[in-house]
């Protein structure tokens, strides 16, 4: 009820605020993550500021953040058109047909994607399930996903018999190291490792330090693994109801972010590795053959949960993918 009443406030708060002089056409989007968050939040901060630039000032986009719409609810309201857009991963709504969770088991390569139809598939996909137009799809940047730990790996390089956070994206990796995976909000985190609820939480590998998670727990597990993909969405309704020449802004603005949003990413994730060094953080190397062992069950567990989640569409996606060497 609570949140429904911070929905209703924060749309009644948008209604009321003063249009700028400039501005035609303002979109609201629902972000699965807020500013604290930095660096999951850098692709949506970047988007919306470079569409305002590429525009002009002529089109707008005012964000709010899973404080208004909790990250796993937020998919109604976008497709319902109370919001118009969409910034979020595949994952939070993988019971919902959201197979672009699958995108982190596919090689980052933005023009092959584009190339070999993964982007279109994407596209088409869900325009035809959730009435959402797609236009952008980038990563957060090249060093995919990590868990970390209140204590070092053990003897044998794994967590055996402790419970990690984890998405249903994260199980197969926390069952192949020994872990139970526990399904909590992002932003819980920080409580249940502080509680003792869960040992360690698998995350983007880059956020430990504006979360502040490093003051709960010390060990980072290396490498890092996967790619996270951030998929940006447009209510298909309010798509068509855009100038040609705003859907072209927005597809245009959406290629920039996917070209130039790893490397930024990854200047973000090295000036947070070095601070958390200086902050008493350590890494915990796993041994080779536990590295072999995740690479290998991530990209198969996440084909596994998209077969379960969007039978109707996973085969076609993977065949497409491996037909361009993009996928195992």
């Amino acid at each position: 009820m609570r949140r429904l009443l911070a929905l209703g406030l924060a749309l009644c708060i948008f209604v009321g605020l003063p249009m700028s002089a400039d501005a035609q056409t303002k979109l609201r989007l629902l972000s699965s993550w807020g500013k604290n968050n930095w660096p999951t939040y850098v692709p949506i901060d970047n988007y919306q500021k470079w569409v305002a630039e590429t525009s002009k000032g002529q089109l707008e986009i005012q964000i709010f953040s899973e404080e208004v719409v909790p990250p796993f609810q937020q998919l109604q309201p976008v497709t319902s058109g109370v919001f118009d857009m969409l910034f979020t991963h595949g994952v939070y709504h993988a019971g919902a047909k959201g197979i672009a969770l699958v995108m982190d088991a596919i090689e980052y390569d933005v023009d092959k994607r584009r190339s070999a139809g993964v982007w279109n598939f994407i596209d088409q996909y869900y325009q035809k399930q959730h009435g959402l137009k797609l236009v952008s799809l980038p990563a957060s940047s090249n060093q995919g996903y990590h868990i970390f730990l209140k204590e070092p790996l053990t003897a044998e390089g794994d967590f055996k018999g402790r419970k990690v956070r984890g998405t249903q994206s994260y199980h197969g990796v926390i069952r192949a190291l020994g872990g139970s995976p526990v399904v909590l909000p992002g932003g819980e985190i920080y409580t249940a490792l502080e509680k003792g609820v869960i040992d360690g939480a698998a995350w983007p590998a880059a956020g430990m330090l504006t979360m502040k998670h490093f003051e709960v727990a010390k060990f980072r597990m290396r490498p890092t693994f996967g790619t996270s993909n951030v998929p940006i969405f447009v209510n298909l309704a309010r798509w068509g109801r855009l100038k040609p020449e705003e859907q072209k802004i927005l597809l245009d603005v959406g290629l920039r972010l996917e070209k130039e949003m790893p490397a930024q990413g990854d200047a973000i994730q090295k000036l947070e590795d070095d601070e958390l060094m200086k902050l008493g953080v350590k890494d915990v190397m796993l041994p080779k053959d536990k590295i072999d062992l995740i690479n290998k069950v991530w990209s198969e567990s996440l084909w596994e949960v998209t077969k379960q989640c969007c039978a109707d569409g996973a085969k076609e996606l993977r065949e497409i993918a491996l037909k361009a060497n993009l996928t195992k």
